[in-house]
């Protein structure tokens, strides 16, 4: 659709002027052209209905106003709720007034936020980050579009549904919204039909009493046995559409068959625990460039990196993007769009509330998402506002596990914010730390692209307004700059990948204290410099390659002995074995050192159990053993104090058969030893 668009901060059409109108497309965000306006009109002509009754839905970003004419039909607030408009059958002029403005900084913004926005409204990945600037580029327009449609004189407009388990079957609560002219009865027919797989479908019709007006319908009807959503490692993501048709109307909801539940800190899956191997998405900054393209792109971008989970960080995304997820067996942690702090008076608290049930309402209906989570590291919102959403969220929703808060405590950030990254061994965020991870620079190619003579040398104003962390970067993780813009990149991406892959590995030995993890976090949500391993473009930075490897769903994982060493030291101290899976595992775990020559170490056949973690090697171990079974020992010892010094690869390998679960190396040094060496190991 094309609207014509105007941005002029008039109160009402009668207050706008004639000239300076353009066409655009919708959707629509202004800032996509450039724009810093916070307030856009949209103009749209429409002609005489044909059918009883007219109506637009319409997704705006923030504050919405519409007028018929000069006819005020309606007013909204939010972005992610479809606003749902009447329109008069007659040939009429559609005014949209939307407005996103600014909060005044330092008064309202950032700490005392009325806009339910979360990153979309202050962000250390936004535009301009944390300072004051954090309000440029904003997200303001009809991102979803305007969709005109006509209805009878009872309409269809909204339908989604709640699956309860029973035995040999499924209960399946309804909900339906219509609006009707005059009270009466009415015919649905319901319908249940396989969306990615062959199967069978189902219908029921049911006679509705209606009254006059806008009202929700609660019907239940009650299922036999249906194949289970599952996520991808362990199952078939089996996806169903739920159709309801009245007259010519239709109205429809995705719908997977799956339970949820909790045992201590673990996820159950259809009454099993999952590992949550997951990591954080932000995927665009602006929603009306966000196409199903790119959400299907996405979503296997994810799968591909060996991951079963996503939280979408502080904010509703796409609808496309749940789509994705649902159809290729991903798990959401689905975060309300609350970020950091907020007022606390009654009637923002009110909003809130109203919202979270519309977050229910709307994107419910997805078998993908397992958890909603209230608010992300709320502040001083955390005992007022934080337990009332959640509340709020339950009530909606008696089917998923609900949290108050993604707290600052469960954010884990050892060589990023504080420490070293030798301090993940200390469990932080147990037992399911939701964000870990260190910034890394995207491509020389884009920066010097998006960034242009303030690429190198470095100019840090500009840096930090694209959300680079000077400070973190040097001083915590202590990255050299290098002699050029490239060694910059190599020597910041080696950093996040080396920081992503300790981390993994700590919390997938601890399995059991640990219950999953949602790295921070997966694609930069604009020309940014950021935590992503994914570029704005979804070209991959090392630190994609260092999380695909540490979550696959079988993992060998190798504890270092020492980083360098004079020759003759062993060259690892400990060997894991991981599985995520629901199957036993026989697998054969190499072990071999590559350098300057290439050295052996072992083979081992390690049958393990279902969801099994275990240590298979423990040098201190050797140590201990008698006498008479030292020959092996000291043989490689021999070997190992005749290698010559240089930099070395041990390397664990774990297969089944012919397939490669997993592949763990590990860079060490052996140098020349300072004194005389002993005829063997201790």
């Amino acid at each position: 659709m094309r609207a014509h668009f105007l941005p002029h901060p008039a109160e009402t059409p009668s207050g706008l002027p004639s000239e300076g109108w353009r066409e655009v497309s919708l959707p629509h965000q202004w800032a996509l052209e450039g724009m810093e306006a916070e307030v856009g009109w949209y103009r749209l002509e429409l002609p005489a209905a044909t059918g009883p009754r007219r109506w637009a839905r319409l997704r705006a970003d923030y504050f919405g106003r519409a007028w018929a004419d000069e006819r005020l039909l309606g007013a909204h607030e939010g972005y992610f709720e479809p606003w749902l408009l009447e329109l008069p059958r007659e040939p009429h002029t559609l005014w949209l007034r939307v407005a996103a403005p600014k909060e005044p900084y330092g008064t309202v913004w950032p700490r005392l936020k009325r806009q339910i926005k979360g990153i979309f409204g202050q962000h250390d990945c936004r535009p301009g980050g944390t300072t004051a600037r954090g309000q440029e580029r904003g997200t303001g327009g009809l991102w979803g579009g305007v969709t005109i449609f006509e209805t009878g004189p009872v309409a269809l407009l909204h339908l989604t549904h709640q699956t309860f388990r029973r035995p040999q079957g499924w209960r399946l609560r309804i909900q339906l919204t219509l609006d009707a002219l005059a009270a009466g009865r009415a015919e649905v027919t319901f319908a249940l039909r396989p969306e990615n797989f062959e199967g069978p479908s189902l219908t029921t019709v049911r006679t509705l009493d209606l009254e006059a007006g806008r009202q929700t319908i609660s019907l239940i009807w009650d299922l036999p046995e249906l194949p289970r959503w599952e996520i991808w490692e362990r199952g078939f993501p089996h996806l169903y559409r739920l159709e309801a048709a009245l007259g010519d109307q239709q109205a429809a909801a995705p719908i997977g068959f799956r339970t949820l539940g909790q045992e201590g800190a673990w996820l159950l899956l259809n009454d099993r625990r999952v590992f949550l191997r997951g990591t954080n998405i932000i995927p665009t900054q602006w929603l009306a460039a966000y196409t199903p393209e790119d959400a299907a792109r996405d979503v296997r971008l994810l799968r591909a990196a060996n991951l079963n989970a996503v939280r979408v960080h502080a904010h509703l995304t796409h609808p496309a993007f749940y789509e994705a997820c649902d159809r290729e067996g991903i798990l959401v942690w689905q975060d309300f769009p609350l970020q950091w702090g907020y007022a606390d008076d009654e009637a923002f608290a009110q909003e809130a509330v109203r919202q979270a049930q519309a977050m229910v309402a709307h994107f419910g209906a997805h078998p993908s998402i397992f958890l909603w989570c209230a608010h992300n590291e709320p502040t001083h919102n955390r005992y007022t506002l934080a337990p009332l959403v959640a509340a709020a969220i339950r009530a909606a929703d008696p089917t998923r596990p609900v949290k108050e808060a993604s707290d600052f405590r469960e954010h884990a950030y050892p060589g990023w914010y504080w420490g070293h990254m030798r301090d993940f061994q200390t469990l932080p965020g147990a037992p399911l730390p939701s964000e870990f991870g260190a910034q890394a620079l995207p491509r020389a190619e884009l920066l010097r692209r998006v960034l242009g003579p303030d690429a190198w040398p470095p100019k840090w104003e500009t840096w930090m307004y694209h959300n680079f962390q000077p400070e973190q970067t040097f001083r915590v993780a202590g990255v050299e700059m290098g002699e050029s813009l490239e060694a910059f990149v190599e020597n910041s991406q080696r950093y996040q990948a080396r920081l992503i892959e300790f981390a993994i590995h700590t919390y997938r030995r601890a399995k059991g204290q640990i219950t999953g993890y949602f790295h921070f976090m997966f694609v930069e949500p604009w020309e940014g410099i950021t935590w992503a391993v994914l570029d704005v473009e979804r070209v991959p930075k090392q630190g994609y390659f260092a999380l695909q490897q540490a979550s696959t769903p079988v993992l060998v994982s190798i504890v270092p002995y020492v980083e360098r060493a004079g020759v003759g030291q062993p060259p690892l101290r400990e060997v894991w074995v991981i599985s995520d899976l629901d199957r036993p595992l026989s697998l054969r775990v190499s072990l071999r050192l590559e350098g300057p020559v290439a050295f052996p170490l072992g083979e081992m056949t390690v049958t393990l159990a279902p969801h099994e973690v275990r240590r298979v090697f423990e040098v201190m171990e050797l140590f201990e053993a008698p006498l008479d079974q030292r020959e092996a020992l000291d043989a490689a010892s021999a070997v190992l104090r005749q290698l010559p010094p240089g930099r070395y690869s041990v390397i664990a390998e774990a297969w089944e058969g012919e397939r490669l679960w997993s592949r763990h190396v590990v860079e060490m040094e052996y140098l020349e030893p300072i004194g005389p060496q002993e005829g063997g190991f201790w």
